[in-house]
């Protein structure tokens, strides 16, 4: 990880808008300010936002600047050629809530979660906030943090440096296969179990068969006698059958056909009867055609009468209606004379002396006498006129022809009504007639069936003298024979039924025999299967049990750790050397003897993770050595795993923070260790000293100096 650029708003003593922090201007500088400036707070920036820790801890509303209720925090950086950019911001309203972006150039990474994205940090960075601070930060009174820790603390952190995760994730899958296998193998031999158990059956199996057959083909013997023994007692049957029917349709056919011979018999007895009554009532309608025909010519003379009668009414009507004409044109003719009387009256009063207008009642002069006489004059022409017009001439005339036909006309009502009289007869009369011959029609037809009858008798009384002579010649006791037959042929179908139940029951345990016997077959491949399975199981269970040991602690990973620390020890004693001018050295020992004997009587070995400190006077404890010592042990150790976090695949972090430190050191010591920071420059891509001494400062080129007032802090870059 190569530090690229930081952006803060309302961090800790920042306030909302202090200057970016470009990386990119600078390889090695040095923070400097007065102590509380907020030096520190640059790095704890960078921390809390890849990994939401800090000095503070995980505790994010405390590193709110003061008065603000948010904060953010921008930082990017470049990892194997790409640029990556992780947002995170803190908002104290209400419960408090954060959030966390995560950027690849313009390609958003950000998952659903922050868990989920703090995580992609983690493995894109391959490196966790405890590697980071034990390794590549010396954090301000931390910088003993590696030293000071147990051995199985340094061992574990020296195992995160070198990438040593995955073997753990590989020996925790070896161990999971392991038990996967093991439960296999467990299931396997509960199988191996149940088919021996299976198997143990089966003789008793083969046992069991023989007496299935052997009870199969005895009943198998019996079921075909008893089937020959129903098969000739239903054709008895059948035959016996055969004749009760015959027999029995016998009887039907006799009794029907003497029944028909007794009703031939009543039924002419009756048709005789009826005859006799139709000549009787023939007798008595004699006489009727005659009186028929009589009324008949009555019928054609009221007829006759019947026209004249309708001529005589329809010529009296017409009359009725020429008299009507006549009188009108009368009345016509006397309107017009009196309209003709009364002007020749108003004529005569003009002529007067004095006359008067006969319209308007003034008297009128000679002038309007003379219009008036005119006017009189052509209303009596006109209506003369229409008086010669009327002429009642042709009604006259044709009076008289109706008159004329009148009198031709004879109609005597009292003949009239004496041939109605007569004439209400006639329907009975016709009546009786068509009774007549509908009875004499009736008679030739009763006896025509009585003809038939006789013939019909002759016959029905031959055939059932010859039914009664074939129902006489049959055996009597068939209805016993055929019961008695039938309750044999129950009582072998009844034990037919038994022996083939049996037969079905033994059948079916036949059929399970052989069912387990061939189970039994495919019991024994499948336990030669699971022999054969056990024992590759078991192979495969060896196999990851060393896969198990080879990636745990004491396998590659211990290998891998014993040939890290030689590099470890050399580049340590290296920058030791250097800080102390070859007087003092250290050794990382990664296995010691326990202090309890095993069984054997020898000491066991322990894995551990020792420094041993010493100098021209000796192995001494830490703790004996002074804290300008202890400081030059403890930043040639960290520096020296910060180098091998730079060079080891997978974290290439690049980036080196030392925190103060530099106070517990002589003007020599310092020197010392600017040039051991010189030396390793090379070996890391950034490198930030923080510190507070101003004769310190001057010894770097660039220099981040970070300075406070009233608003909060803020910093100034020199030296590019």
């Amino acid at each position: 990880m190569i530090p690229i650029k930081l952006k803060l708003s309302n961090f800790t003593s920042y306030g909302e808008a202090p200057p970016e922090l470009d990386f990119t201007k600078f390889k090695l500088a040095a923070i400097s300010g007065l102590n509380g400036a907020g030096k520190s707070s640059l790095l704890d920036a960078v921390t809390w936002c890849l990994w939401g820790s800090s000095r503070a801890g995980e505790s994010s509303d405390s590193l709110i600047h003061s008065g603000a209720n948010r904060m953010q925090v921008d930082f990017s950086f470049e990892l194997d050629g790409h640029r990556y950019t992780v947002k995170r911001s803190r908002l104290k309203k209400g419960n408090g809530s954060t959030t966390l972006e995560f950027w690849s150039g313009s390609h958003n990474l950000t998952e659903g979660t922050i868990k989920t994205t703090q995580e992609k940090i983690i493995n894109c960075l391959h490196l966790t906030f405890e590697t980071f601070t034990n390794s590549s930060y010396l954090r301000q009174s931390h910088a003993d943090e590696f030293t000071t820790k147990g051995p199985t603390d340094r061992k574990r952190i020296l195992a995160d440096i070198l990438g040593l995760s995955n073997y753990d994730l590989l020996e925790e899958r070896a161990k999971e296969k392991i038990k996967e296998i093991q439960s296999k193998l467990q299931l396997l031999e509960y199988q191996v179990l149940e088919i021996e158990a299976e198997l143990s059956q089966k003789q008793e199996r083969g046992k069991k068969k023989r007496v299935a057959e052997e009870t199969i083909s005895r009943v198998e013997e019996k079921i075909k006698t008893l089937e020959e023994k129903i098969k000739k007692l239903q054709d008895r049957r059948e035959t016996i059958k055969i004749a009760n029917e015959q027999k029995a349709k016998l009887e039907q056919n006799f009794l029907q056909n003497k029944k028909e011979l007794e009703e031939i018999v009543s039924q002419g007895k009756n048709r005789k009867a009826r005859i006799e009554g139709l000549k009787q009532e023939l007798e008595k309608l004699k006489g009727v055609t005659v009186e028929v025909e009589k009324l008949k010519d009555l019928q054609e003379q009221k007829n006759k009468l019947d026209e004249i009668k309708q001529r005589k009414l329809e010529l009296e009507k017409e009359l009725s209606g020429v008299l009507g004409q006549i009188n009108l044109k009368k009345q016509e003719k006397q309107q017009y004379q009196n309209e003709v009387e009364k002007l020749q009256r108003e004529l005569k009063e003009t002529e007067k002396k004095g006359a008067k207008c006969p319209t308007c009642g003034q008297q009128i002069g000679k002038e309007e006498k003379t219009h008036v006489h005119k006017n009189l004059t052509v209303q009596i022409k006109t209506l003369e006129h229409k008086l010669s017009e009327i002429d009642c001439a042709p009604e006259e005339q044709k009076i008289k022809k109706i008159e004329s036909a009148l009198k031709d006309l004879i109609f005597d009502p009292g003949t009239y009504q004496e041939i109605c009289t007569k004439l209400e007869n006639l329907e009975k009369a016709q009546n009786q007639k068509e009774q007549m011959l509908k009875t004499r029609a009736t008679l030739t037809s009763e006896e025509k069936a009585v003809s038939e009858m006789r013939a019909m008798f002759v016959n029905k009384k031959a055939l059932v003298d010859i039914l009664e002579k074939e129902i006489t010649a049959l055996p009597p006791d068939l209805p016993e024979n055929l019961s008695k037959t039938s309750l044999e042929i129950n009582e072998a179908e009844q034990e037919m039924t038994e022996l083939r139940a049996e037969e079905k029951e033994v059948q079916g345990m036949l059929g399970q025999i052989n069912e387990l016997m061939s189970r039994t077959a495919q019991m024994e491949k499948l336990q030669k299967q699971k022999t054969e399975e056990k024992l590759k199981l078991q192979k495969e269970k060896e196999a990851f049990e060393q896969l198990a040991l080879a990636f745990g602690k004491k396998g590659i990973q211990a290998m891998i750790i014993e040939g890290a620390i030689p590099e470890i020890e050399d580049e340590a004693n290296k920058l030791l050397g250097k800080l102390t001018e070859e007087r003092m050295k250290i050794a990382l020992q990664t296995q010691r003897e326990t202090k309890t004997r095993l069984e054997s009587g020898e000491k066991g070995i322990i894995e551990t993770l020792d420094i041993i400190i010493s100098d021209e006077m000796g192995e001494r404890l830490y703790e004996n050595f002074s804290g300008g010592e202890q400081f030059r042990v403890n930043f040639a150790i960290r520096l020296a795993i910060s180098k091998l976090l730079t060079q080891r695949a997978g974290a290439k972090l690049q980036f080196l923070v030392i925190d103060e430190g530099f106070g517990s050191q002589d003007a020599p010591g310092r020197t010392r260790l600017i040039e051991a920071i010189d030396t390793i420059k090379n070996d890391f891509e950034k490198i930030l000293v923080i510190t507070h001494i101003e004769e310190l400062k001057e010894e770097f080129p660039v220099r981040i100096e970070v300075t406070k007032n009233a608003t909060g802090s803020t910093f100034e870059v020199t030296g590019i």
